[in-house]
């Protein structure tokens, strides 16, 4: 089946994501300087950089210093006072909320102690929309317009339909959480935004491309590791997912066979060896307390394994050493 052609309303929106990425590359700079840059003629860029101030993506901060024949330029930067996007990391134990604006600066941020293993996914979804509404209405978001929520999720992600296939630490499978919160984002009146759910650390992976110590380094692979263990692969700066979405599930990977039951319910699991769990396990036998642990449990087991092993004993040592 052939696509049909390609419009100028597409045309258009691909050109204003153009200008944009070259504003944020280039800033401050001119109109000149960003028509030079993308090969788009200057009566084009004008007109696009028109929409993306009326759009409050950009401003203009006065004109050049610099000495040049003929009228000064008028310089542009990313205007980081209008808009601010949201993120949610879902984790067992916590959500974790951050508010950023176009320059990707902190304006808030979150921690929040939740029980999203035993509350499940439809209480995990009213407390997230709580959390934004909270953040949102904060006096750092109060004048901006919201144009994003990201929501990190623990588990295997169908993430172009916001489904989460199967998060064995929460006890999901089959989750359409981007649906869920659209619906009661609506029902406690915040304005229409796009949402994103993804795996943890894909996200990650992401984040450490375009902002961390080795941003821009194209073939990346971003290792996250709590309760659950995961990596996020960048090749050639793109997530690498797999045909079925398991390319960076290594906390599933089976590394001995008759080992410990993992949260997926297979044996051996690399998660199920050097999870925090299963280290905090096997390093405090006599400590380790039966059913689910809190985060002040599991902080507490942390510095209690971390004094014990300073103190070389053989047990806790081991079982570091065998993580």
């Amino acid at each position: 089946m052939r696509a049909g052609p390609t419009g100028f309303h597409d045309v258009r929106e691909t050109n204003l994501g153009v200008v944009l990425r070259a504003v944020r590359t280039l800033a401050p700079c001119s109109r000149a300087a960003v028509a030079a840059a993308t090969g788009l003629n200057k009566t084009t860029v004008s007109s696009l950089v028109a929409d993306l101030i009326a759009r409050g993506l950009l401003r203009e901060t006065g004109e050049s210093a610099e000495r040049r024949v003929g009228r000064p330029g008028v310089m542009l930067a990313l205007d980081d006072l209008t808009i601010a996007a949201i993120g949610v990391e879902v984790n067992v134990d916590y959500l974790s909320v951050v508010a950023v604006d176009l320059l990707e600066r902190g304006l808030e941020t979150r921690h929040i102690a939740f029980d999203a293993r035993s509350a499940g996914p439809d209480a995990c979804a009213r407390r997230i929309v709580e959390a934004v509404q909270s953040v949102a209405d904060s006096p750092a978001l109060r004048r901006r317009t919201l144009i994003g929520l990201s929501v990190a999720v623990p588990g295997l992600v169908d993430s172009p339909n916001g489904v989460v296939t199967r998060a064995p630490n929460l006890s999901w499978r089959g989750t359409p959480l981007r649906s869920r919160l659209e619906e009661l984002m609506g029902r406690e009146g915040l304005a229409p935004m796009p949402v994103l759910v993804d795996n943890d650390a894909n996200l990650g992976a992401v984040a450490e491309y375009r902002g961390g110590h080795l941003a821009r380094t194209g073939d990346l692979v971003y290792i996250t590791g709590e309760v659950g263990i995961g990596a996020g692969v960048l090749m050639n700066g793109e997530l690498l997912r797999g045909t079925a979405g398991f390319a960076g599930e290594i906390g599933h990977v089976r590394m001995v066979e008759d080992g410990p039951q993992c949260g997926c319910g297979r044996h051996g699991c690399l998660e199920a060896l050097a999870g925090i769990e299963a280290i905090l396990r096997a390093a405090l036998p006599d400590r380790f307390p039966a059913g689910a642990l809190t985060r002040a449990d599991l902080a507490d087991l942390v510095d209690t394994a971390v004094e014990r092993a300073a103190a070389e004993d053989p047990v806790a040592v081991e079982a570091l050493h065998t993580a």
